[in-house]
């Protein structure tokens, strides 16, 4: 009985969602509302009992002199509080002003260690002829087009020596290149994104289909 439940279920919210082929009808806002009511709920659940109790609550409540520091993260969090009300406002930007920092200094970090350094220690690559001319070309091609991406984003005015001159013409071109590589990228990412799409389209009709009507085997 719950699992036929659950499959009702599964295919109203559907039908629901696809709703939205007929315009922002208050079908689709319902279930839109349903679908931000589970998430919020199920994050607030992962941070209370995965997060607050067990590293912050626990910790004070049972060994306060060593986890004193802890005091620190309570207390901002609990400023957030104020944001409630507009007169004590101005208490929790103290919080917000934390969060943004942290939050930039991770982001930031991550580009660089997750994504920037990796990137350039991977155009590292040989080019000689001993490993075969098609491996010669896919390594040619990563390292014109890993180069000429990052000369893409190039501001600089031109240079009045004659040399620097013929070098920033170079780097202009190279950097033209290198936003085709670019665009490339661009619409492999969003082919990716289209393909994956489909196949869950493709998914929750096979559900419709096969798991509530029962009509694909």
């Amino acid at each position: 009985m719950m699992d036929l439940l659950g499959v009702w279920v599964g295919a109203i919210l559907t039908l629901l969602v696809f709703s939205y082929l007929l315009g922002d009808t208050p079908l689709f806002r319902i279930a839109q509302a349903l679908f931000v009511g589970v998430a919020v709920g199920y994050a607030a659940t992962v941070a209370i009992y995965l997060v607050l109790v067990p590293k912050l609550l626990e910790p004070l409540l049972s060994n306060v002199g060593t986890d004193w520091p802890l005091f620190i993260p309570l207390v901002l969090g609990l400023l957030l509080f104020t944001k409630l009300r507009t007169s004590w406002a101005p208490l929790g930007n103290l919080s917000i002003a934390f969060l943004f920092g942290v939050g930039s200094a991770l982001a930031i970090g991550g580009a660089l260690s997750g994504t920037l350094l990796p990137q350039l220690s991977a155009t590292i690559v040989s080019l000689s002829p001993a490993q075969g001319w098609d491996t010669v070309v896919n390594n040619l091609l990563l390292v014109v087009g890993t180069i000429g991406a990052f000369l893409s984003f190039r501001f600089v005015t031109s240079a009045e020596r004659r040399p620097l001159r013929a070098l920033d013409t170079v780097a202009r071109g190279w950097g033209y290149l290198g936003r085709w590589f670019v665009l490339i990228a661009f619409g492999a990412i969003f082919a990716g994104t289209a393909v994956s799409r489909i196949s869950i389209l493709i998914g929750r009709v096979y559900y419709l289909l096969h798991d509530w009507l029962q009509v694909v085997k």
